[in-house]
């Protein structure tokens, strides 16, 4: 039986250190503190723009005397899809409790309490113009094999006047955070800063079109 256990940790934690050490294109990690002081974050996550879907996930440590329940947004313009999900271990050996996760909500959580959060997100395509975010009506025009989206005749003839310009502007980038709130208080107990970075952007100059 003393065997067995040490095979089913070994196998937990090689699965955990691969997660930790091998990161996709499309995704970040991030490593917080929830607090009734607002929290803390080890740093911003910066994913590069210009992708399908992006994945981020964000682990946190419930510091001391924090207890409730928190809701987890996802905050940003333009507002951009996405689910959020709570990760637990690959293979669950009891050693800590896990808080429930419901509509957007962490129930339950408490002292030294750590959390796993998934968001998987899917930006909209935007006019690369003015930066406005799909809708229907828009004008529909392919340069060079791509199709762009333009939300006035103003914004598509600018495009044609200068596409060489503007021709990769069609991607969301800018400043978006994974926000955390307790649902008594409505106060921030954890803000998770996710930046979108376009290849003209600076690391910390980073701002919608």
């Amino acid at each position: 039986m003393h065997l067995k256990n040490m095979s089913f940790f070994l196998l937990a934690f090689g699965i955990s250190l691969l997660g930790a050490t091998y990161r996709w294109g499309d995704s970040a990690h991030s490593i917080g503190l929830i607090s009734e002081r607002g929290g803390k974050v080890r740093h911003p996550s910066f994913l590069k723009s210009g992708k399908n879907r992006y994945a981020l996930i964000a682990t946190a440590t419930v510091i001391p005397p924090y207890r409730g329940d928190a809701r987890v947004v996802l905050e940003g313009e333009p507002e951009m899809d996405h689910e959020i999900y709570v990760s637990g271990p690959a293979i669950d050996l009891g050693l800590r409790r896990l808080p429930q996760f419901r509509d957007s909500v962490l129930y339950g959580l408490q002292p030294k309490d750590r959390v796993a959060i998934w968001v998987v997100m899917k930006p909209p395509v935007i006019d690369p113009i003015c930066g406005m975010a799909y809708e229907d009506g828009f004008i529909n025009h392919t340069y060079k094999g791509k199709d762009y989206y333009f939300c006035s005749k103003w914004c598509f003839s600018s495009f044609r006047k200068e596409p060489e310009i503007y021709k990769d502007r069609d991607s969301v980038s800018g400043k978006y955070t994974l926000a955390f709130y307790d649902t008594k208080t409505g106060k921030s107990i954890l803000r998770v800063p996710v930046i979108l970075k376009g290849e003209g952007d600076t690391k910390d100059e980073c701002g919608h079109h």
